[in-house]
C-alpha cells in the first residue's frame, strides 16, 4: 500500500485533534460546542424536515440552502459555498488558491517562499492549517498573535514585515483559537 502513497504524504506528521476532556458539565469551547440544547422549534423543524428524500443524495450544489443564505446575507448564491463543515472548506481553500510548493510534482513554483505557494494564519489557532499547507508542500508564514490574543493592527503588520500581503492564501478566522476573540 505504501507504494501507492505520494512520498511527500508518507512523509506528513499525522493531524492531532485538540484534548478531548471527559469532565462533566465542562464547556468545550475547543470543539465549538454549543453548551444549550437545541431549541423545540429547532428540533420540530428537523423532525418535518425528516421523510423519504432522506434517502435521496442531496443536492450536489446545496443550491436551496444557498439561495436561502444568499437572500439572508443580501448577496448572490455564487458568493455562497457550502461543505461538510469548515476543515473540507479549508482544504478546498488550499487546493483552490495555493500552487503545490516545491518538491511538488505539481509545482510550478520556482523560488523559495513564493507567494504562490504561501499559507498564512495567526498563531496560537487551528492545527490544521500548517496540516493542510504542509500536504500540499506549501510554505507557511505562522503570525504570532498578541499578548491578549488579539490580532495585530495591519499597520503594525506592515511595519514589522510579518505578514505577507500577497500570499497566495491568508486565514483569519473569526472567532480565532483559542481565545474566541
Amino acid at each position: 500500500m505504501n507504494t501507492l502513497i505520494r512520498p511527500l504524504v508518507q512523509r506528513l506528521h499525522p493531524y492531532v485533534p485538540g484534548e478531548q476532556p471527559k469532565t462533566k458539565g465542562l464547556i468545550k469551547l475547543n470543539t465549538n460546542e454549543n453548551p444549550y440544547p437545541p431549541s423545540r422549534k429547532v428540533l420540530a423543524a428537523t423532525k418535518a424536515a425528516v421523510d423519504g428524500r432522506l434517502r435521496l443524495y442531496p443536492n450536489p450544489t446545496a443550491q436551496l440552502l444557498r439561495e436561502k443564505l444568499a437572500r439572508f446575507h443580501r448577496c448572490s448564491a455564487d458568493n455562497i459555498i457550502v461543505g461538510n463543515g469548515s476543515d473540507e472548506l479549508l482544504a478546498m481553500a488550499v487546493r483552490c488558491f495555493v500552487e503545490p510548493g516545491r518538491g511538488s510534482p505539481e509545482s510550478t513554483v520556482q523560488s523559495p517562499q513564493s507567494p504562490a505557494s504561501l499559507v498564512q494564519f495567526f498563531t496560537p489557532s487551528y492545527s490544521l492549517y500548517p496540516v493542510l499547507a504542509e500536504i500540499h508542500a506549501a510554505e507557511t508564514n505562522p503570525v504570532p498573535l498578541l499578548p491578549d490574543f488579539g490580532i495585530p493592527a495591519v499597520a503594525e503588520l506592515k511595519r514589522h514585515k510579518r505578514w505577507k500581503f500577497d500570499a497566495a492564501l491568508s486565514i483569519v478566522p473569526t472567532p480565532t483559537a483559542p481565545s474566541g476573540r
